[in-house]
């Protein structure tokens, strides 16, 4: 039970979400929509970052976006340190975003071109979570588009088995709590 009345919901409601010059932030907060924010990749390495959880989702804007949350193990980036977690979102709106999801999924799993299907990848982002623990490096990089605008592209490689056995041990020596 809410500990205050929800007084403003109906006008908020008939304006469509754009609340009218002046509405009291708390009353806008109140009446917002909840959404998952999330922390990205800033330029540069990341040579050990633990897979956390991936999802296919639709967008506000009712797009595709492939999302990979990590935790990170180890970092070059010092706004981006170990022990602290970001996401990767891929919007499916862009002509390259299925071939860097691709490429994302072939080195996390070390996998050949030819072993990685669709009903692999559906089942990746179920809610097994099969690729939990799974460790894989990015390289991120900005980059300028043809039209002016900026984006981090980013780089991964493989992490070999050896490593991928020692997934949970370094995750907890990064500072995250064990499972």
């Amino acid at each position: 039970m809410p500990m205050w009345p929800n007084t403003n919901k109906q006008q908020t409601q008939q304006t469509g979400g754009n609340p009218p010059p002046g509405e009291d932030p708390f009353n806008r907060t109140a009446n917002a929509t909840a959404r998952e924010g999330g922390t990205y990749p800033d330029p540069g390495l990341y040579p050990v970052l633990y897979v956390d959880r991936l999802q296919m989702k639709r967008s506000r804007r009712n797009e595709d976006v492939f999302i990979a949350s990590f935790d990170i193990v180890e970092s070059k980036v010092p706004s981006r340190p170990a022990g602290t977690q970001m996401d990767w979102v891929v919007n499916y709106r862009h002509d390259a975003s299925p071939g860097n999801v691709k490429a994302f999924f072939l080195a996390m799993m070390n996998l050949k071109d030819e072993d990685l299907d669709a009903d692999g990848l559906r089942f990746a982002v179920s809610e097994d979570q099969p690729c939990r623990g799974r460790l894989v490096r990015m390289q991120a990089t900005e980059q300028t588009t043809q039209a002016g605008g900026i984006f981090t592209a980013c780089n991964w490689t493989a992490i070999p088995d050896e490593i991928q056995n020692k997934a949970d041990e370094l995750r907890t020596a990064a500072g995250f709590a064990p499972f």
